[in-house]
C-alpha cells in the first residue's frame, strides 16, 4: 500500500488505538469568537462519539493526490494520516455528518489495519454504501 510517511511506526500504532479507545476532541475556536460561536463551530471526533462496526464487503480507490483519515467524520476533526491516489481501502460503513456529508470508515486491506474516517469525496465510488449501526 503506498501510504505518505505519515503512516509509518508509531502513526499505525496511534491509529490502532484510535479505532478502540474514546478519543474525543473539540476544535479550537479562532480568536476573539464567542461563546455563540462554540455551540455552533465545534464538531465532536473520536470513535467514541462515532461508533461503527465492519458491515460493508466494499472497498474502493483514493482520488486526490492525497486524503486525509481522520478521527471523526469532519474536516476539522484530527488528521491520522494521508493514504495516497488510487491507494486501495476496504470499507467498514458510512455515516453522515450533521451537514450532510458522507464519511466513510477504511482500513488497509492487506494487513486490517483502521485507518480512520475519510470524506466520501475522495473516494473513487463515493465510499462505503452500508450505514454505520448506531
Amino acid at each position: 500500500m503506498r501510504t505518505h510517511s505519515v503512516f509509518a511506526g508509531a502513526v499505525l500504532g496511534a491509529v490502532m488505538v484510535l479505532g478502540t479507545a474514546a478519543a474525543p476532541a473539540v476544535n479550537a475556536l479562532p480568536a476573539g469568537a464567542g461563546a455563540g460561536a462554540a455551540a455552533k463551530s465545534a464538531v465532536t471526533c473520536g470513535n467514541a462519539h462515532w461508533p461503527h462496526r465492519n458491515v460493508d464487503r466494499g472497498s474502493g480507490k483514493v482520488k486526490p493526490a492525497y486524503a486525509a483519515a481522520r478521527t471523526g467524520p469532519y474536516g476539522a476533526c484530527t488528521k491520522v494520516g494521508d493514504v495516497s491516489q488510487r491507494t486501495k481501502v476496504s470499507y467498514d460503513c458510512y455515516t453522515k455528518n450533521r451537514y450532510g456529508s458522507k464519511w466513510t470508515w477504511v482500513r488497509d486491506p492487506a494487513s486490517g489495519r483502521s485507518l480512520g474516517w475519510m470524506y466520501g469525496g475522495h473516494l473513487d465510488d463515493g465510499g462505503a454504501t452500508k450505514r454505520c449501526p448506531r
